[in-house]
């Protein structure tokens, strides 16, 4: 019954009758190459220590590793920021361009920020305080302060781990609690000639990668990617590479005009980006750049697992890894599956409910939105919804997956008739709908079920 096979392409056009929503599907639909398809239960409590250790070994290669402890703030930094403060503060009372009660406002927030400045000074050091204190891959318990619902703040701690090297990098993981506002995440970040914005690259295959890159960049994309494929793989994680961009660096320079910077971008694509998905058992777990979340403020915060490696000049710069899940036991060893024809059925009726309301949202006075859908790709995958609770805890249930890209056209009202603004683009992997593929379902990605 599972294996019943889907057709090899799916095409499908779909026009609303404004001309405010264009869908259409010219995708190949694959399935996991595995005999069943079973049903789990997960968790979200951060990574292991075998884990971390196996990164750790990875990226330091048997470099010493610190962290940083003690004051580093001297009277020197403070005297520099006492005349950056009166600075702003004699520029704020001159500012006649705001209303009279906005730049008072603005007055007192510097004033009370000078004050204090000037308080702290005589408690500060002359020299720094701070020491580097030998560190080693273990896990230890470390105490941060967080948002409470009340706006106020409370201490959370939890096992984590900040250790850095002489070589300039810093590696970051961060277990929060299943009941945290926060959520397990762990980051790595190595000085390079340039720095980089998340989520914004250009996709592209290997071989497009190698014309189209940074004749500085030293890496063919073959050897950048098996430099990425081992985050995973010294964790003892099975993942598979999902998308391969090309991204732009920017440097920041200091205008000498107080905290202003200057930020330039570089023509070249300079680094490498992958994006990695989790398998387990040999099936894909469905994934996506998506960082809408539920408005809901009672609601726990809970990002899909996220996993993002970027390659430049000095090899690996940077890792994310957002939200890692644990599989906490098999609830079915093979679930009857949702045939692609009833799954495609179920698609071509509420994808068109689906963004018009996101048109309806998006729309006001001021503009309307255009919508254009394009689906490129689809896949039998597990995908991750959250159990009723305010813990991190849910299921891997099989989906349908219709991944693709969703551009938005904002026309404003004042706008010239020939205005060429660009429609919006989601970044990519982008999915515009999952149909749960045992109950026939849309999975609320936002609301995570």
């Amino acid at each position: 019954e599972n294996k019943e096979q889907p057709p090899e392409h799916y095409t499908w056009t779909y026009e609303n009758s404004a001309g405010t929503l264009h869908i259409d599907a010219d995708a190949d639909v694959a399935l996991p190459e595995t005999d069943t398809i079973p049903m789990y239960r997960l968790s979200c409590t951060g990574f292991t220590q075998e884990q971390v250790t196996g990164l750790y070994d990875y990226l330091f290669q048997g470099r010493e590793t610190f962290r940083r402890e003690g004051e580093s703030y001297t009277k020197a930094d403070c005297e520099k920021d006492i005349v950056e403060a009166k600075r702003q503060l004699e520029e704020a009372g001159q500012d006649t361009s705001l209303p009279e009660g906005e730049r008072e406002e603005v007055i007192k927030n510097y004033q009370e920020y000078l004050d204090d400045l000037l308080a702290q000074y005589d408690t500060l050091p002359e020299e720094s305080q701070e020491k580097k204190v030998p560190v080693d891959s273990t896990l230890v318990d470390q105490t941060s302060y967080v948002a409470t619902e009340d706006g106020g703040s409370r201490e959370e701690t939890c096992p984590g781990l900040t250790c850095e090297s002489d070589a300039d990098d810093v590696l970051v993981v961060s277990n929060a609690p299943v009941d945290s506002p926060g959520w397990p995440a762990m980051g790595y970040m190595k000085k390079g000639k340039y720095n980089y914005a998340q989520d914004i690259g250009l996709p592209v295959t290997l071989q497009e990668a190698d014309e189209k890159k940074s004749p500085d960049l030293p890496y063919t994309c073959a050897e950048a990617r098996a430099l990425a494929d081992e985050v995973p793989k010294s964790m003892g994680i099975d993942a598979e590479l999902v998308q391969t961009g090309l991204v732009r660096g920017y440097t920041e320079t200091e205008t000498g005009d107080g905290d202003d910077t200057e930020i330039t971008d570089t023509e070249d694509y300079t680094a490498f980006q992958f994006q990695y998905a989790r398998v387990v058992d040999g099936i894909p777990v469905a994934t996506t750049t998506s960082g809408y979340v539920s408005e809901d403020e009672t609601a726990l915060v809970w990002p899909y697992e996220k996993i993002t490696v970027l390659v430049s000049e000095v090899g690996i710069q940077e890792i994310s890894w957002d939200s890692p899940v644990s599989l906490d036991e098999t609830v079915a060893n093979d679930v009857p599956i949702l045939s692609f024809e009833d799954a495609k059925a179920v698609f071509e009726e509420l994808a068109p409910l689906a963004h018009e309301g996101k048109i309806e949202e998006r729309s006001d006075e001021e503009h309307t939105v255009a919508l254009d859908v394009h689906v490129n790709r689809v896949r039998l995958s597990l995908m991750r919804v959250k159990n009723d609770g305010s813990k991190r805890q849910g299921l891997y249930v099989p989906a349908w997956v219709f991944y693709g890209t969703e551009a938005t056209d904002w026309n404003f009202q004042e706008s010239e008739p020939d205005s060429d603004d660009e429609p919006s683009m989601e970044p990519t992997p982008w999915i515009v709908l999952a149909v749960n593929a045992v109950d026939g379902t849309v999975i609320d990605q936002v609301e995570g079920y």
